[in-house]
């Protein structure tokens, strides 16, 4: 199964749940189905997202830590976690984690850099994300509405 069958079955069960839990999925899920998107986005090791405030190591770039921490929607689709013999319910949760992912950076990156002395490296993500929402081929355009910067 191809990630592009993948994504559309995460809209297929993503569907059935009345409660709208999955508005922002499915949103993610239409948006990489355009290959003309980009599918990347801050997921890898919160742990070093959140141990940043420091600043990076030595010799490594800002973009280099981006790279280091992006996930990929597509090539995450074309992986175990999303194999064909997980039931509808799994594959609905495993559908929802990349919009959890994303909230929880969302949320915490908030959090940091309206706080007194934020670093340099929680408020480059920051921007990063807040510059990507208006960016219609970014998948942070699916957030414009969470967490408005006012």
């Amino acid at each position: 199964m191809s990630w592009q069958d993948r994504a559309a079955r995460a809209l297929r069960v993503l569907d059935g749940d009345p409660s709208g839990n999955g508005d922002h999925s499915r949103q993610i899920f239409n948006h990489v189905l355009n290959e003309s998107n980009r599918d990347d986005y801050i997921s890898r090791d919160f742990f070093n997202v959140q141990q940043t405030a420091g600043g990076l190591p030595e010799g490594v770039s800002f973009d280099q830590f981006v790279g280091l921490v992006a996930g990929h929607v597509r090539n995450e689709l074309e992986g175990s976690g999303f194999g064909d013999e997980l039931s509808d319910d799994d594959f609905r949760t495993a559908a929802l984690s990349f919009d959890e992912t994303i909230r929880q950076h969302i949320r915490f990156l908030n959090g940091v850099v309206h706080q007194a002395a934020p670093g340099e490296v929680h408020l480059n993500l920051w921007d990063l994300i807040l510059r990507s929402r208006d960016d219609s081929t970014s998948i942070y355009s699916c957030y414009r509405d969470f967490l408005v910067n006012a």
